[in-house]
């Protein structure tokens, strides 16, 4: 009876790479719970923390890159942006941008961290895949608010498109569906250039 189960259980994983999954929820657990509770440490409540908001509010950091790059691209088009305490993007006696925690990403930086975690490779690669992909994942953020500062300057009404069931498509939506559609990507790119690779390492091994 052992044996069967084992060779079911050889026979499924072949298709489905169960210790891969639980690597992958439990590493994705572990980043949004962790994110989560320095959020409850950031904000005003029971929880705050005075000494992380000053010196460890890594949240803060991620946004205030986020709206000076943003800063960047729109002033690069012609727009006479500023940013203000960090969270605001301002065109003086026009319209300003708030960037709460709740649009820095937080949640699709812990599904890609933990995603390259759970992987099998050794930790350069790991590094190197990890950090590419939270990059980029933060330079859309960062394109994305450029293009809705630039949308409100230029009344593009087109920014927000009603939907046949009558909901509305907004900015917020916008990065999450192009985050989740470029992680795709970002993971079928992955897997691509590893399994060719692990492929050339055995066909390496193979012949020697």
């Amino acid at each position: 009876m052992l044996v069967f189960i084992k060779s079911v259980s050889k026979e499924i994983n072949r298709y489905f790479d169960f210790s891969f999954l639980l690597k992958f929820g439990a590493f994705f657990a572990v980043f949004y719970y962790l994110n989560m509770y320095f959020v409850d440490l950031m904000l005003p409540g029971e929880k705050h923390s005075t000494f992380f908001t000053e010196h460890l509010n890594y949240i803060y950091w991620i946004t205030g890159s986020i709206m000076h790059t943003t800063n960047l691209m729109t002033q690069a088009v012609g727009l006479d942006t500023h940013v203000v305490n960090t969270r605001y993007l301002v065109v003086p006696g026009g319209h300003s941008l708030f960037m709460n925690w709740q649009c820095v990403g937080l949640g699709i930086f812990s599904f890609w961290a933990a995603f390259i975690l759970a992987n099998k490779m050794n930790w350069k690669k790991k590094i190197i895949w990890g950090i590419g992909g939270l990059l980029g994942i933060w330079f859309l953020n960062c394109c994305r608010t450029a293009l809705l500062m630039i949308a409100l300057e230029n009344n593009w009404k087109e920014w927000k498109q009603s939907w046949t069931h009558g909901r509305t498509l907004d900015h917020h939506d916008l990065f999450n569906y192009g985050c989740y559609i470029v992680l795709l990507g970002m993971i079928w790119f992955f897997y691509k250039k590893f399994r060719n690779k692990t492929s050339e390492e055995e066909d390496t091994g193979e012949s020697e």
